[in-house]
Formats: C-alpha cells, structure tokens, sequence
C-alpha cells in the first residue's frame, strides 16, 4: 500500500469554486475598456492555472501591445472579483471539507501551491475560514516562474522535505497538471471543473481522475497508508 506525508491542493477550481468568479470579473473589465472578443474561449481557457506574467502576455496580444490597457483591465479584474467575493462570498468545492478533516484526523501534511498572488489567495482562505487548516502555502508573486513551471510543486515539497513518492497533487487545469509532471511528482489527482482536458492530455498528465474531492477522499483511506 502507497504510502502518504503530504497533498498539496491548487486553490482556484479545486479547493474554491473561484473560476466562475474570475470568470464574471474578466468579463466585466474587458466590458469596462471596451474589449470585445469571446472571453471564455479566447482568454480565459489559455489563462487557467496561470499567473500574472503569462495573463499579461496574453493581454497585450490582444490588446496590439497597450500596455496601460493591460495595467487597467488587471487593476479592473482584480477589483471586480473582491467586489464580488465581498458581496456574495465563495463556495467551497464539494468534498473540500471532508478531505481536510480526514486529512487532519490522519496527521498528512496539507499545503496549498497556487498561482494567484498572496493578496487574493489570503483573503479568500479568510473568507472560507481555511487558511488555518493548512501547513504551507505558496503563491504565484512567491515563486520564480508560474506553473507549468515547476517552482511552486517543488518549493512546497522542500518546505516539508518531501518525499515526493509520498506526495499527491489535487489540480483541475492542465497548467497545473504539467508543472506537478515537470516537478516530477507521478501521484496527480486530476478534478475537473470549468473546462475540460482532452483525452490526450488526460491521459498524458493525470494518474487518477476524479469527479470531487470526496472521490479522493475515499479513495486515499482505501489505497494509502497514512500513519
């Protein structure tokens, strides 16, 4: 039976329901600037699971290289999303609950690795009141390039000095996908949420795939030993 130290959760889609509020914010701000083009298909499917040097390119690209555009319409997103966080709260993921206590009950480490910057993942695990749950937490501003790179998988396993055998990764989007494969960690639990991978890809990159973390949850008490 493997054995288990750590699970280290991605944030955005996996442990918060937070990609249908960064979805609405994009939409709002490209609308403010009077950007127009189809946000989900040609924006915010090449973005998921990035930070904010890769979203940046993607915006000037769009934008014919205005760079104050790209500095407004970040400001704006930024803006409309803790608006929205603020007024309406976030939804925590089916299973995210139960996965945590089982893992506390269990003494397995639990970090989060997550590209969005600290200001936002900080005020969001306030707002869900899970910040205190975890062991660890990195962020994209902290790490020296986004994933798919794979900086932050691996500078939470040296945090714990981890044997990455022992580790499991919690993802929903390619990008994180590959940067768990590139820090090279085989355990990588593969969520879906917005958007889909292709067979290819899914094949390629995930080593079990699962419909909520509750799935997982039952699946690491069966197939792991934790103490």
């Amino acid at each position: 039976m493997n054995k288990l130290d750590l699970v280290i959760f991605d944030m955005d889609g996996l442990l918060l329901d937070t990609e249908t509020i960064s979805l609405a914010a994009w939409k709002k701000s490209f609308k403010n600037y009077n950007v127009n083009i189809d946000v989900e298909k040609l924006f915010f499917s090449k973005i998921l699971g990035s930070n904010e040097n890769a979203i940046k390119n993607i915006i000037m690209e769009i934008s014919n290289n205005n760079e104050k555009l790209f500095y407004d319409i970040i400001k704006s997103q930024v803006d409309e999303s803790f608006n929205i966080v603020r007024e309406d709260g976030i939804n925590i993921k089916k299973g995210a609950n139960e996965l945590i206590k089982f893992l506390n009950d269990n003494n397995i480490k639990k970090a989060i690795a997550s590209s969005s910057i600290r200001k936002k993942v900080d005020l969001y695990l306030e707002k869900t009141n899970l910040k205190k749950e975890f062991d660890y937490i990195v962020c994209g501003d902290e790490a020296e390039f986004p994933k798919p790179y794979p900086h932050l998988y691996n500078n939470a396993c040296v945090y714990f000095n981890a044997d990455k055998n022992n580790v499991i990764i919690l993802e929903d989007s390619k990008n994180g996908l590959l940067s768990a494969k590139n820090a090279d960690i085989e355990k990588r639990f593969y969520i879906p949420d917005l958007l889909l991978l292709s067979e290819e890809d899914e094949k390629e990159l995930a080593y079990k795939k699962f419909n909520d973390l509750i799935e997982v949850k039952n699946y690491i008490e069966n197939n792991f030993k934790y103490n």
